[in-house]
């Protein structure tokens, strides 16, 4: 591919370049930024166009590729390495109990502290020590809609905070969050992260159970967790009427919600949104519940 190099900072200026064939992207490694010529222009040097990649599917969590499921054969390592030229690749085999620790190898590199941007949002995080929800994204950014468009400042409790996820957006939209988490590794990120977000001032962390950190009354719950119905009986004496719940499970319980709800004197409205497909046939599923 023939090319002419600029310096990285350049190439907010692309689009004045006449030459340039914008059609293909640029090559960046360090600060220098090939930029593929048009026919009919000169060009300073000329690189090796990559093979595109089509091995097994992967998550990039900062600079570290994340796989899931089965093990890649020693040639799909090495694509990978060609194509993204990762810090290291992370085997994700699950995760072990309630903590959601994940069990997983590194398959190459140094696999360790990453910073990964989503969304304009900063997250330090471990990837072979705590979870990170990559499929989550389109409902962390409806969840910070939600919260920005209220109309109101809104108190908020994040049952299952984890590193963050929804606690930063929530907190950027204006919310005033008390994020509770059980995994002191994932408590340790969730506080660095309120920091690189610049969000003390709204955001207050504890560590522990969040049925023992529960505590006065909240506009609007996030219930991260997959075992959340369960534990909404331990939430009943810190909502009202008005209050919000975005209660995570597999598959509908919006039975049970209500059932739990109409014992305690509730009764509420129940709106289901589908993240992304659980397993053949099933799937993760937010009940949005406005408490009547």
């Amino acid at each position: 591919m023939r090319c002419r190099t600029v310096k990285t900072s350049e190439l907010t200026r692309i689009s004045g370049w006449e030459w340039a064939d914008r059609s293909r992207r640029p090559y960046v490694r360090g600060d220098t930024a090939y930029v593929p010529v048009k026919d009919g222009y000169s060009s300073d040097t000329e690189i090796k166009e990559r093979k595109r990649y089509s091995g097994p599917g992967y998550q990039m969590i900062g600079d570290i590729a994340v796989i899931h499921g089965s093990r890649p054969t020693e040639s799909e390592i090495s694509e990978i390495i060609g194509w993204k030229n990762p810090k290291g690749i992370l085997l994700l085999k699950g995760f072990n109990s309630e903590k959601r620790i994940p069990d997983t190898e590194v398959l190459y590199g140094e696999c360790s502290e990453t910073c990964h941007r989503e969304a304009g949002h900063i997250f330090f995080i471990d990837p072979s020590k705590v979870m990170f929800a990559m499929g989550n994204r389109d409902e962390k950014m409806r969840i910070e809609t939600l919260v920005k468009n209220s109309g109101r400042e809104e108190r908020i409790a994040d049952m299952f905070a984890g590193i963050g996820y929804f606690t930063i957006p929530a907190g950027k939209a204006g919310g005033m969050v008390h994020a509770m988490e059980l995994n002191p590794d994932s408590y340790q990120f969730l506080n660095k992260n309120i920091t690189a977000n610049g969000l003390k001032n709204n955001i207050t962390a504890d560590l522990g159970d969040c049925r023992d950190l529960l505590r006065g009354t909240y506009d609007r719950v996030l219930m991260g967790h997959f075992d959340s119905v369960n534990m909404l009986k331990d939430l009943i004496p810190h909502i009202k009427r008005g209050s919000i719940l975005h209660l995570h499970s597999i598959d509908s319980v919006g039975d049970r919600i209500r059932e739990v709800l109409n014992n305690a004197g509730y009764e509420c409205e129940i709106k289901e949104i589908k993240v992304k497909k659980y397993s053949p046939g099933r799937w993760h599923i937010v009940q949005d519940v406005t408490i009547i």
